[in-house]
């Protein structure tokens, strides 16, 4: 079995960037007061949700990474995983801009009738 250069490269690219990418969403489970911005302002269910996707989308990139330089093709499980990380992620980044976006109208508007 003769893989060229690129082929190992571009396997071992994902099998590297996968600890990083788990890190991060590890690092934000543990302080969620570092979020980023793009998932913060919404619930602190939201918060969660992005960290644990990403996560998950670390671990099935190095595994995607891992079965690439092993010459295997991908179970469908990590697949799955893959898309319930990403699911996840998209579905807690939109909640949050729509949570932000609530709150700058809300600000924006004033006090209503009933208030102040």
């Amino acid at each position: 079995m003769v893989e060229s250069v690129v082929d190992v490269v571009v396997n071992a690219v994902p099998l590297l960037m996968g600890p990083l990418i788990a890190g991060a969403g590890w690092s934000t489970l543990r302080r969620p007061d570092e979020i980023p911005h793009v998932a913060s302002g919404g619930p602190r269910w939201t918060q969660r949700c992005w960290s644990v996707g990403f996560v998950l989308l670390g671990v099935t990139v190095t595994a995607l990474g891992g079965f690439g330089l092993a010459g295997r093709e991908e179970v469908w499980p990590v697949g799955l995983v893959r898309l319930l990380g990403v699911g996840l992620v998209v579905s807690s980044m939109t909640v949050a801009a729509v949570c932000r976006a609530r709150n700058r109208r809300r600000s924006a508007r004033g006090p209503g009738l009933g208030e102040g």
